[in-house]
């Protein structure tokens, strides 16, 4: 679990701590409604459903992502060997090997394991990532297809080894379109759900962080500041970010 998660996590449970200690304050009366016992456990009751649902969304994003790494993976080093195969065909002239070599490196350019989407609580963040590294993925494999045109396009290109065929690469290709697929699948709904959990423990008017310090605020008007439930209140920390 990151970090971020741990800290939503954190809040959560704070939560659930703070309702706990505050059934022991007998005197714990406030005018707003909104930091009474029962209305603090409907909070972290929706707010650890929230995470939960984002727990459990989070599994099959993260496999989506590293299946689509295992596809990507071995496609430099493949279209290396194809350069060498090209090159090696008759009658493929410099124009064409130059050609080839153009499309080769836009495929090879952004080759770097991506990065995970760094959980935020800003709206949109999360989706502006996400955009961007399926756009990566998207024009490599587009540029594969360019590739693809060229070497169906070369009459005296017929490789006799499997893995070089137009066929194979044909295969490949709707690989790379079905992984990032797959990404996109299962992205939306643990967005969603970030979205939901977000706006249950930051973003709402009424959000946990929020209503927990208030409810912190009203403890520290009626109990001693030297007494051991205080001391123990002020340890218990809500925190946006």
């Amino acid at each position: 679990m990151s970090s971020k998660e741990t800290g939503h996590a954190k809040n959560i449970a704070n939560l659930k701590l703070l309702h706990t200690h505050i059934l022991e304050v007998e005197n714990y009366n406030p005018s707003n409604s909104k930091l009474s016992p029962a209305n603090l456990l409907s909070l972290y009751a929706a707010a650890f459903q929230a995470q939960e649902a984002v727990n459990t969304l989070s599994a099959p994003y993260s496999n989506a992502v590293n299946d689509r790494q295992a596809v990507f993976a071995p496609v430099s080093r493949l279209v290396t060997k194809l350069r060498k195969a090209y090159k090696a065909t008759e009658n493929v002239n410099q124009a064409e090997l130059e050609n080839f070599m153009s499309i080769a490196r836009k495929i090879k350019g952004n080759q770097k394991k991506q990065k995970p989407i760094i959980e935020t609580t800003a709206p949109g963040e999360e989706e502006y990532q996400h955009s961007s590294s399926q756009l990566s993925f998207d024009q490599r494999t587009n540029n594969l297809d360019l590739l693809i045109s060229l070497l169906q396009n070369t009459p005296t290109y017929l490789p006799n080894e499997q893995e070089f065929t137009t066929a194979s690469l044909q295969v490949l290709k709707q690989n790379m379109l079905d992984s990032t697929q797959q990404v996109a699948d299962a992205f939306v709904p643990l967005n969603n759900a970030r979205s939901k959990r977000n706006l249950t423990l930051y973003n709402a008017e009424d959000n946990l962080v929020d209503t927990a310090n208030k409810a912190k605020d009203y403890l520290f008007t009626i109990l001693d500041t030297s007494s051991p439930q205080y001391k123990a209140i002020s340890k218990i920390k809500f925190k946006n970010r």
